[in-house]
């Protein structure tokens, strides 16, 4: 009497391996690429919280603080911002429009935009026109088209952002 054996066959189990490795390559994927753009939104609402900062800091001062290639977030240099301007500490301040001022993820950078010393990645600050006006330069991992900004450079001014660098 003949009885059947009951279980997979070698290309079964190859097919579903296959399938497993699959989905498991495409998750991967996935989760890198949701990394990268919660990386940039990171970015994007660190600049845009500086410039509401630095605008705080016009309406004190009628002027933008002082300031060329500065990394912003630099513990040296620029750490907070106060009634003074950028500084290292701004404990004894009595405004500070910024207790910590954010430095950039630079985690997935391709290290385009740098500046301070020594050169590192960052949004780099410049005071422009006398105090009138100002540019922060930031790298983006991913372009965001609805908003107008491009991967790589990109520029924050007080009439907003753009992509590309600005000229300063």
């Amino acid at each position: 009497m003949y009885t059947k054996k009951q279980g997979f066959t070698h290309i079964e189990i190859l097919v579903v391996v296959a399938i497993i490795a699959l989905v498991g390559t495409f998750s991967a994927v996935a989760v890198n690429s949701a990394r990268s753009k919660q990386r940039d939104a990171t970015r994007l609402s660190n600049v845009r919280l500086v410039q509401s900062a630095l605008e705080d800091y016009f309406n004190e001062n009628n002027s933008y603080p002082l300031g060329n290639l500065l990394p912003l977030g630099d513990v040296a240099q620029s750490a907070c911002l106060s009634l003074s301007g950028f500084g290292s500490d701004c404990s004894s301040e009595e405004a500070v429009f910024l207790r910590r001022v954010p430095r950039t993820y630079e985690n997935g950078l391709k290290g385009i935009i740098t500046c301070g010393e020594p050169a590192r990645n960052a949004f780099c600050y410049s005071v422009l026109d006398e105090g009138d006006s100002y540019v922060i330069h930031f790298e983006l991992e991913n372009g965001l088209t609805a908003v107008g900004l491009q991967t790589g450079v990109n520029c924050a001014t007080p009439d907003g952002m753009e992509a590309g660098t600005c000229t300063e």
